[in-house]
């Protein structure tokens, strides 16, 4: 394997992130000085992971959700799972009880803003506010300080990924999306995540509606029947700003 290849190999499994565009991203590159390479590499918006062993990683968004997230709880606790919840800050800060739950469970908290905004509309001043008092609310409440950020709707500007940044947020889309949102039916859910998903998915479902909630426990068996092996988005990705990934990235622009 020639250097510049174990490069991109190297980068791609510690990162995750090899990807020149994404539907969901304006192309607006100003905010970030090209790479070398075939390929560019950027160990701050991802959509998929490495699939290495097999791995996926499921993410919940837009809780806490009483008589929801109790019950995706419950279903990962029954088979001893873990997934990542991307929490609304606002939504932490009225149910501080439930976020700390899913926190002492054991499963990764991300940030998916304050009031749940089309952010790529924000002026930068309101999507700092938007990050920075989810970060405050997930922190007095779990304890955790979150690493991951998730724009909703997938609506976000490469040429605000300064703002995420300078928080170590990294920005993490999906690959998976069932659209459960528009409550399709239990056993539409379920089918939609069992086709789409390989090797690398990261899964995209949301502890919000009571579907998606019955849907759980079918979703988690079918993939482990598959063979998947199931993590959080860090234990899949790292940490977007850990000097590993840094070196990985300074790497492949050498090469």
């Amino acid at each position: 394997m020639q250097r510049k290849e174990f490069l991109k190999v190297l980068t791609a499994g510690l990162i995750g992130s090899q990807f020149s565009s994404f539907p969901g991203l304006a192309q607006d590159d100003s905010a970030h000085e090209p790479l070398k390479g075939e390929y560019q590499f950027n160990p701050h918006f991802v959509w998929r992971g490495p699939g290495l062993g097999r791995r996926i990683a499921m993410t919940f968004d837009d809780g806490p959700s009483p008589g929801i997230t109790e019950i995706v709880l419950a279903e990962l606790a029954k088979r001893n799972l873990t997934a990542t919840f991307f929490m609304i800050g606002s939504k932490v800060e009225r149910y501080p009880a439930l976020a700390k739950a899913v926190a002492d469970a054991g499963h990764e908290i991300g940030n998916h803003s304050f009031t749940h905004p089309t952010l790529s509309s924000l002026s930068e001043d309101r999507v700092d506010q938007e990050l920075e008092r989810t970060q405050h609310a997930i922190a007095q409440a779990t304890g955790q300080t979150p690493v991951w950020f998730r724009p909703p709707y997938g609506a976000f500007r490469n040429n605000q990924g300064h703002i995420p940044q300078s928080k170590n947020l990294g920005v993490a889309y999906w690959s998976v999306d069932p659209r459960d949102w528009a409550k399709p039916g239990v056993s539409a859910i379920v089918s939609r995540i069992n086709s789409g998903t390989n090797p690398g998915s990261i899964i995209l479902l949301h502890d919000l509606h009571r579907q998606t909630a019955d849907a759980t426990g079918a979703v988690l068996d079918q993939l482990m029947e598959a063979s998947y092996t199931f993590t959080s988005l860090t234990g899949f990705l790292g940490q977007p700003y850990s000097p590993a990934n840094a070196h990985a990235a300074r790497l492949a622009r050498q090469s």
